[in-house]
C-alpha cells in the first residue's frame, strides 16, 4: 500500500523553509503587510492553519461519512478568520500554526490508508498552498525564499 512518507516530508519541509522565514524575520516586522497588500508573516502562519486545520476537518469527516458541518463559504470563513487572528498576540498564532502543522502530519501518517486515492491527490492541495504563501511571504520580506523552492521532485507530488 501506497505511504505518505514522500507527501509527509514535502510538507515538513514546507514547514522548515517558513520557520527560516520566520527566523530572519525582526520581531517588529512580524505584523507588517508587504506592498501590494501581502499577508504579514503573523496573518500567513494563521491563514496556513486555518487551512490546515480546515482539511483535516474536511477529510476527517468525510472519512466519517458526517460531512454536514463544514462551512458553506470557506472564502467568507477565512476572511472572518483573518480579522480574528489579526487581534491575537503573534506567540498565540504561531502555537496554532504549529499545532495545525501537528494534526496535519498526524492525519497522513494515521489516516492515509484510508483515503481514496482521488483524497490522496487532493492533500496536494494544502501542500501547494502553502508554498504558495511561503513564496509571497519571502517576496515581501525583501528577499528570496530559503531552500529550493518548487521543482521536479515536488511537481511530481
Amino acid at each position: 500500500m501506497e505511504r505518505p512518507d514522500t507527501l509527509i516530508a514535502l510538507f515538513m519541509e514546507e514547514d522548515g523553509l517558513l520557520r527560516q522565514l520566520l527566523a530572519r524575520c525582526k520581531p517588529e516586522d512580524r505584523e507588517v503587510r508587504g506592498s501590494g497588500g501581502t499577508l504579514s508573516l503573523k496573518e500567513t502562519l494563521g491563514h496556513l492553519a486555518f487551512w490546515d486545520s480546515f482539511a483535516v476537518r474536511f477529510f476527517e469527516e468525510k472519512l466519517a461519512g458526517t460531512d454536514h458541518s463544514l462551512p458553506m463559504d470557506f472564502e467568507k470563513q477565512s476572511r472572518e478568520e483573518l480579522k480574528r487572528l489579526r487581534k491575537l498576540p503573534f506567540d498565540d498564532v504561531l502555537a496554532s500554526y504549529q499545532n495545525s502543522t501537528r494534526e496535519l502530519i498526524a492525519f497522513l501518517q494515521n489516516r492515509w490508508q484510508d483515503l481514496s486515492p482521488k483524497q490522496r491527490l487532493d492533500f496536494h492541495v494544502p501542500l501547494k498552498h502553502r508554498r504558495h504563501h511561503r513564496l509571497l511571504l519571502a517576496r515581501a520580506l525583501g528577499g528570496e525564499s530559503p531552500g529550493p523552492g518548487p521543482d521536479a521532485r515536488t511537481a511530481q507530488a
